[in-house]
């Protein structure tokens, strides 16, 4: 039995983020440094003074002018997308909101989460009270999904939509697009419905950096029951002026557009206003050569890390994309048991701060694991590490 009911658990980090403060190195962060991987401030500037202030709402069924940039920029890169079938929400958040909605209007009951799960779709699910179930992954070891018995316990559970974070959330792995394709065949074979959480998507670590995963986007659309969104300015950390696309079916985006505008407003003019500056020719190679130099940043820091773990008894996931990793270290080198314990054993001896992955729903027998930011300063990231093993290993 893969597929198991999830029971009740805690999503509280309040008692970890109290804890912050100068001194501590907070590892499990979502920020960077802000003196490393920034984007070109006159995109911003460009984006801030180039263009007129508007004095009325920007609902999401219109930003004609960026969504037109949206389909010549798909067209450009030989794919043709109807502005149509996606549309521009406030944030990530929102996106899985207005998503998780559609579900739950169509009377969905029992929803599956592949992999770690991220604690807002927990609460959603949970307050709309539907069952929540769960298909295990295991990121130490090659990733594998038997894709004949998912199959099978889709059918016995009765499972309605699955709802994927790519890369699967904290851990910097992700499915290639032949296992994508087999999960979006599934899905459609079997009218289930497919949430693919793509917002740190698109940044894979051997692969030309692009705007947007078009084919990943192409094969989202060619299904009645996909849904995807992703997050241009949550790849580049552009914190406060965030939004994100969501593709899927016209009457789906139609549908989205509709609860967008009651549950959620309007979208910011600054966020239209970047998202314009975005799609500019000048403006389009800066900001994906910022998102190389992001992932090359990432990966070396991912490969610093790795080869300080040889011969240790900590395990680091096998990540190939993104901005954070996932470590493992053996409790027997705890005086605590319990995922909340040790994370505030680790603060008192050494000052840093770690996120248990259970948290997001998922653990390792007889080790403590939480995600790593790649994405912070190399030199603070790797002395951290260092300690981390001083600690385990006194």
């Amino acid at each position: 039995m893969h597929i198991e009911m999830v029971n009740e658990y805690s999503t509280n980090i309040n008692w970890i983020l109290e804890k912050l403060d100068d001194d501590v190195f907070f590892i499990s962060g979502w920020d960077k440094d802000s003196k490393i991987l920034n984007i070109d401030s006159q995109i911003i500037e460009d984006s801030l003074t180039n263009r007129e202030h508007q004095n009325s709402y920007i609902m999401s069924k219109d930003m004609y002018e960026t969504k037109k940039r949206i389909v010549n920029n798909f067209e450009k890169n030989n794919y043709s997308i109807n502005s149509s079938c996606f549309t521009i929400v406030a944030n990530g958040t929102s996106a899985a909101f207005i998503s998780l909605l559609q579900m739950f209007k169509r009377g969905i009951q029992n929803i599956l989460f592949i992999g770690p799960i991220y604690f807002t779709y927990y609460h959603l699910i949970k307050m709309y009270q539907k069952k929540l179930f769960y298909w295990n992954i295991n990121p130490f070891s090659k990733l594998s999904i038997d894709f004949n018995l998912l199959e099978n316990e889709i059918t016995n559970n009765n499972i309605e939509c699955i709802i994927i974070t790519l890369p699967f959330f904290g851990t910097g792995l992700t499915l290639d697009m032949k296992e994508f394709e087999e999960l979006s065949y599934i899905c459609t074979h079997n009218k289930i419905f497919l949430i693919i959480d793509y917002v740190y998507g698109n940044m894979e670590w051997k692969a030309p950096n692009k705007l947007h995963n078009y084919y990943l986007v192409d094969i989202t659309l060619k299904s009645e029951y996909c849904i995807l969104y992703e997050s241009i300015p949550k790849r580049i950390f552009l914190n406060g002026m965030k939004s994100a696309i969501i593709y899927s079916t016209s009457d789906i985006i139609k549908q989205i557009n509709i609860d967008s505008e009651i549950c959620q407003g309007s979208i910011s003019f600054i966020q239209e206003s970047l998202l314009n500056s975005v799609y500019e020719d000048k403006n389009n190679s800066l900001l994906i050569k910022t998102l190389q130099e992001a992932v090359s940043y990432a990966q070396k820091n991912y490969y610093l890390i790795k080869s300080l773990l040889i011969d240790t008894d900590f395990l680091i996931c096998n990540s190939n994309s993104g901005y954070f990793s996932l470590i493992a270290i053996p409790t027997k080198h705890f005086v605590s048991k319990h995922d909340k314990d040790i994370a505030i054993e680790i603060y008192r001896k050494c000052k840093i701060l770690t996120i248990p992955h259970s948290r997001y729903y998922y653990s390792l027998p007889n080790y403590y694991c939480f995600r790593i930011n790649l994405s912070l300063e190399t030199f603070d990231l790797i002395h951290n590490i260092k300690k981390l093993l001083y600690i385990c290993n006194k």
